[in-house]
């Protein structure tokens, strides 16, 4: 019979030993740890670009890569790129395309596990529809990790425009020009049936002869006060036109306008849609003339412009504008509201771009900054004018200049930027302003304001007579009080003061000494005083006559 004593240890080691081997069980049935080679993550495994051919750059294209469990590596890190792939697709002047590339041959070498690859770059006409690769490799010690690639693709523009006079000057108004053009397929893979060319005219430059496979559009160059008219031309060439092909056409003469100054004649090519009636309908009314057709270029004349693209032809002529604002003069007796209409024109003779600020749209393109009058209370402003606020003024300043009148900002009023300015056309600014206390300058003279042409861009290029971009606005108020005088002034007013009272006291004095006179005539004739003279008159009042 076991003790129950016994029995008691034997249970505590028994549990003892239980528990010692449920704890070798759960360390080893700890897992193992994963593997922690480093492995690159990229965002974006395409990257598209544009080429110079595009005519307009989208931005950049960016892509981050990133190398997951850089934090575990046993050693040192490195990330590597190489573009060299690329070589020959971006201009000299591009930098940076990759990361870390201080020499620049396109492969570069980070110590950081986390780097943004960015093309920030148009790529070459030659580059048009190819692709390249960008290879990224992480590495410990110099070992190799992972890779991973990035695919750069460049866009394939097809058919460009991309022949075309760079430009005339000197022009004489009345003259004509010829336009020799052309256009090259920009496609490697891609040959067409047919290409649309589109030609735009300004106002003031019109094609002369007329195709029978072009059409014809005119459309109105802005507001109803801005005469004159664009003319489009859309011509269908039917090929074929082959991968990679260079072409030339002829569009004949245009004629420069009496009123043309500095205008750009803009030109297209792409290929045509045709729909599911037919061929891809032209805008505009049919030519009457000979096709307008296109013949192959000479080996070597492909890219022809590619550097400037899309391609322009500026004309400038002889002719000169003249900008000019108006003298206003407010008229009128103190409290009376009148009306003022300030303005800026165009006397001609040639006609202008009504564009005068950088931005998109002209909706608050400054073109007049008005200075009033001290003395003045502006009761309606249209709506295309806003005050300024009073520039800060020091108050420990002393004899410092006081401030001037209201000071306004106007902006024109046209939105179409592709509207001419032509001779006779102007912007105005209608005020209701009520005539208060016209301020005083130094000299007493009424307060003077201006209005000035203003704007973001300069109209000196084109203005033949800048003496006249200023002029004054003049108070001419009746009746009003002097605003101050000055100490001369005061003064002067004293002495007036004194002299006129001595005056008027010399008349009553005068006329009170008549009837005294008389008394004292009569006196002499009775007698006379010790001294001889004459007896002095008693005080008192005068006797009733």
């Amino acid at each position: 019979m076991i003790h129950p004593r016994l029995s008691v240890r034997v249970r505590r080691a028994a549990l003892a030993c239980l528990s010692g081997g449920l704890f070798l069980v759960g360390a080893s049935s700890t897992p193992v740890a994963a593997d922690t080679r480093p492995s690159i993550r990229v965002d974006n495994d395409t990257l598209t670009v544009q080429t110079v051919l595009d005519g307009r750059f989208s931005g950049p294209k960016e892509t981050f890569v990133s190398v997951d469990g850089a934090e575990n590596a046993r050693g040192k890190l490195t990330v590597t790129f190489d573009a060299s792939d690329l070589e020959g697709f971006f201009p000299e002047s591009a930098t940076g395309l990759v990361p870390c590339d201080a020499d620049g041959d396109l492969i570069g070498e980070c110590d950081h596990p986390h780097q943004r690859l960015v093309l920030d770059a148009t790529a070459k006409a030659t580059a048009a529809g190819r692709s390249g690769r960008v290879r990224i490799t992480a590495k410990v010690d110099g070992k190799v990790q992972d890779t991973a690639e990035v695919t750069v693709r460049v866009t394939d523009p097809g058919p460009v425009f991309d022949r075309a006079p760079t430009g005339f000057t000197d022009v004489e108004p009345g003259s004509r020009l010829d336009l020799p053009g052309g256009f090259s397929n920009y496609s490697r893979y891609h040959g067409y049936r047919s290409v649309i060319v589109d030609v735009y005219f300004p106002n003031g430059l019109s094609p002369v002869e007329e195709f029978g496979n072009c059409a014809y559009a005119m459309s109105n160059t802005g507001a109803p006060r801005i005469s004159g008219q664009d003319t489009s031309m859309s011509c269908r060439l039917t090929g074929p036109i082959s991968p990679g092909g260079s072409y030339d056409l002829d569009l004949g003469p245009v004629e420069v306008g009496h009123q043309a100054v500095l205008l750009n004649i803009h030109y297209s090519a792409r290929p045509e849609k045709p729909g599911a009636e037919g061929p891809e309908p032209l805008r505009g009314r049919p030519g009457k003339g000979r096709p307008l057709t296109f013949t192959e270029r000479a080996e070597g004349a492909t890219h022809v412009r590619s550097r400037s693209l899309p391609v322009t032809t500026s004309v400038r002529t002889t002719n000169q504008a003249d900008f000019s604002v108006n003298h206003v003069t407010l008229k009128g007796k103190v409290g009376d509201v009148v009306d003022a209409d300030f303005f800026f024109v165009n006397n001609g003779p040639g006609a202008v771009p009504a564009v005068f600020d950088s931005e998109e749209d002209n909706e608050t393109a400054p073109v007049v900054q008005l200075a009033l009058p001290k003395g003045i209370t502006v009761i309606k402003a249209p709506e295309n004018c806003g005050e300024e606020p009073d520039p800060p003024t020091d108050k420990n300043t002393k004899g410092g200049k006081e401030a001037d009148g209201p000071l306004y900002r106007c902006w024109q009023g046209r939105m179409d930027k592709s509207a001419l300015m032509t001779p006779g056309s102007f912007e105005h600014f209608p005020f209701s302003i009520r005539l208060d206390k016209p301020g005083r300058t130094v000299n007493d003279t009424a307060d003077s304001g201006y209005v000035l042409i203003k704007t973001e861009l300069t109209v000196d290029k084109f203005d033949e007579d800048k003496d006249n971009n200023r002029s004054h606005i003049s108070l001419d108020v009746k009746a009003a009080p002097r605003a101050s005088a000055t100490s001369t002034e005061q003064d002067t007013s004293s002495r007036r003061a004194t002299i006129g009272g001595a005056a008027a006291g010399f008349a009553l004095a005068c006329a009170a000494h008549i009837p005294w006179r008389r008394r004292a005539i009569r006196s002499s004739i009775i007698g006379t005083d010790a001294t001889g003279g004459n007896a002095v008159a008693p005080e008192g009042p005068e006797p009733t006559r």
